[in-house]
């Protein structure tokens, strides 16, 4: 079986769509695999730097190099430094959120799970994400050093009513120089004011924290001035203090998030772990709407909304030691009567507050961003590392005049020539300004693969030498990015129960099929689905799903089989979850069975032998088997299997004579992924549940598709206590 037939078969589970588009990535022979090589990419001896930019609200249509190069007026943000980026590297021009507001984008990107399957969904403030598999687990088991700046709010605590159990450094991270409150992005100047400021607090002064892991504390010699949390349910300490005040006072956060970026890049390269590469997770808080008096820094004078620097961004240099630029020796440090004063010089005409506010901040992103990829290049290390640059979700109107859509579509088209924005579970509220910089490896261009978020854990995974893990429900865009090997098309869902958004949307879902995105909101139409075809119709003006019906009837079940309710997570991965689970609508979604294939898709029983050791259990789909054992042989086959150095990707179908409730199960010491159509049902890692987990399953009449990821030792599969192997 060669490579195509297999990615073929193994993505038999997927509907076909004779009216959708058929993609398809172009034709190219991978490079022979090698022990330095192992996923034959092109021109890479080694794991690269990974750094993660990751921006809060801001829009497709912000960026000049995405949209704003191409308006036919002088009310333009300008962006030299991302234009310059884009043109090095890759254009993601359809690149998605997992979520159109900041708690569940940030959880489903960091765990690699879309909002059908991720432990925190909607806007739960504060609810801690799943740590046990995340962007930085993942990469410190390829031997990196993982670094998170900036923004985090996923991690308990704060306004969530749960313990603070998945804070960077619970979650993978070494080191995190962070504020833990969702709330305390609501301000871009930080501060901790002795006897007044408590940290766990999410509705007082922001202050940033700089905290090590239990390792990382203990491998430093634990340092002086850092005390121990752990609270009831985290599996493991962190160490933190507040950063002082001569450190982060008056400095506007983009400025010191990227000058503390850029010294624990000296650090680590100057540092006995310099063979090593490293993983910086950079969160900013611009362009969130900021200004919160709760929150900002009292002393500051000026308190208009929407915080903008003191002052100018030091030009750059070639000093080795900063590049210039920001430092965190007070380069770009402000003074109360200065700070959130200054106006970009090309900003200043523009006609109000809001805009010039807006403005100056998205090129202040600009410059910072032009700093860090410079002292990359200063440093020799800049072919060396992978640079991705994205945001969050939709633009914001927060504190800005006019609010709301008026300012998003009147003011900038932040949201570009997309509908709606933050909170819309339309492309407006999804598709994000992306950017990938690799030289040598990512030759520049535009990509117009539909992606999400979800795809950076695979991505990542597989630069650093390491198979995707089938954790994940993206896959690895590699292919995509450096043109080599075979993409497979990734899955795009999107769930959130309206939060504000003032449409009264009621539960939103989305789902991509090539060009067309199916939307349903429970409050509108009657809950009637949408249906849009995103190349020719991206600004989603035409519901074709009066026009299309037979396409809507074939989309219309992922509604159903993309997801798990939120409440039955922990059943199938043994993560506690949380959501704002109010309404019927979703109470009714979760209630209903999971409806058949059609009768026109083929499901054929197969199954695929791989040969390895894997720090996870891989999404073989990925990966080359080296057997195909036919249906008929299936049967007991695991128990013929050696019991170490092997796995198996195997489908199949239940045919079911009426509607039932079946109880899948498994057990064993091996690891094991389990799918129902698309639903995610169980999921565990070698050892990891040798008494065994069930979940039970409404399915309709008629036949059901299955697909397992197994990893030897090998467990039982059944289903109603019939094996399914």
């Amino acid at each position: 079986m060669n490579r195509r037939d297999f990615l073929r078969a193994a993505g038999a589970f997927a509907l076909a769509l004779p009216a959708a588009r058929a993609w398809a990535a172009a034709e190219a022979s991978p490079v022979a695999p090698s022990p330095a090589n192992p996923f034959g990419l092109p021109g890479v001896g080694a794991r690269p730097n990974i750094i993660l930019v990751l921006c809060d609200d801001l829009g497709w249509g912000d960026l000049g190099c995405f949209w704003q190069n191409g308006r036919k007026t002088d009310l333009r943000i300008r962006t030299p430094n991302l234009d310059r980026m884009a043109a090095e590297g890759k254009r993601l021009d359809d690149h998605a959120s997992c979520a159109p507001v900041c708690v569940p984008a940030r959880a489903s990107l960091l765990t690699g799970k879309h909002q059908g399957h991720c432990n925190v969904r909607d806007n739960a403030f504060d609810a801690p994400l799943d740590p046990h598999m995340t962007l930085a687990t993942i990469l410190k088991a390829a031997g990196y050093a993982t670094w998170h700046i900036g923004k985090w709010g996923v991690g308990g605590g704060g306004q969530s009513g749960h313990a603070r159990q998945a804070m960077p450094t619970q979650a993978g991270f070494d080191r995190a120089y962070y504020y833990p409150a969702h709330l305390h992005g609501h301000s871009y100047y930080h501060c901790f004011i002795e006897g007044e400021t408590d940290p766990d607090r999410s509705d007082a002064q922001s202050p940033l924290l700089d905290a090590l892991s239990d390792a990382a504390y203990q491998a430093a010699g634990r340092p002086d001035g850092y005390a121990r949390d752990q609270q009831p349910g985290a599996a493991a300490p962190q160490w933190r203090r507040p950063v002082p005040n001569a450190e982060a006072r008056f400095v506007y956060d983009v400025d010191l998030f990227t000058a503390k970026a850029k010294a624990l890049i000296r650090e680590h390269l100057e540092g006995p772990a310099k063979a090593s590469p490293f993983f910086l997770c950079l969160c900013h808080t611009a362009v969130h709407g900021s200004g919160n008096r709760k929150v900002a820094d009292p002393a500051i004078a000026c308190k208009r909304p929407f915080q903008v620097p003191g002052g100018p961004y030091p030009a750059l240099s070639d000093d080795p030691a900063t590049g210039g630029g920001a430092d965190l020796q007070g380069s770009v440090k402000a003074t109360a009567k200065t700070a959130n004063t200054w106006i970009h010089p090309d900003c200043r005409a523009f006609k109000t507050p809001s805009q010039r506010r807006y403005a100056t901040t998205v090129r202040r992103l600009d410059d910072a961003m032009g700093d860090l990829l410079h002292y990359l290049r200063l440093r020799g290390i800049d072919r060396d590392t992978l640079v991705v640059f994205t945001s969050d979700n939709g633009p914001a109107g927060e504190y800005l005049d006019p609010a709301g859509l008026k300012w998003v579509e009147g003011a900038f088209d932040s949201n570009g020539p997309f509908r709606g924005m933050k909170r819309w579970g339309y492309q407006g509220g999804l598709r994000e300004p992306t950017l990938v910089r690799w030289p040598g490896v990512i030759p520049p261009g535009v990509s117009v693969l539909p992606s999400g978020h979800a795809c950076w854990m695979p991505t990542f995974a597989e630069a650093a030498g390491l198979p995707p893990p089938a954790h994940s429900d993206g896959v690895s865009l590699l292919p995509e990015l450096t043109g080599a090997g075979r993409q497979l098309a990734p899955r795009l869902y999107m769930e959130y129960r309206d939060g504000g958004s003032g449409q009264g949307f009621g539960l939103e879902q989305a789902v991509r099929q090539g060009d067309y995105a199916l939307v349903r909101n429970s409050a509108k139409n009657g809950g009637r689905p949408e249906l849009y075809d995103l190349r020719a119709d991206p600004g989603q003006t035409r519901d074709l799903a009066a026009e299309k019906p037979e396409l809507v009837a074939a989309l219309a079940p992922l509604l159903l089989t993309c997801r798990i309710p939120t409440a039955r997570v922990k059943e199938a991965c043994g993560a506690p979850a949380a959501a704002d689970n109010g309404g019927p609508e979703r109470a009714a979604l979760d209630a209903a069975p999971l409806p058949p294939l059609p009768p026109e898709v083929r499901a054929e029983p197969a199954l695929w032998i791989y040969q390895g050791d894997w720090p996870w259990v891989p999404d073989f789909r990925a990966l080359m088997p080296v057997h195909q054992v036919p249906a008929e042989r299936m049967a007991g086959i695991l128990a013929k299997l050696p019991k170490r150095g092997c796995g198996v990707l195997a489908h199949g179908v239940l045919d079911l004579p009426a509607e039932a409730t079946v109880t899948f199960r498994a057990q064993g010491e091996g690891g094991c992924q389990l799918w129902v159509h698309e639903a995610h049902i169980l999921e565990y890692e070698a050892g990891g549940c040798a008494q065994g987990r069930s979940y039970a399953l409404r399915l309709a009449k008629g036949r059901h598709s299955w697909r397992a990821c197994l990893t030897a030792p090998f467990v039982s599969l059944t289903a109603d206590g019939a094996p399914l192997l």
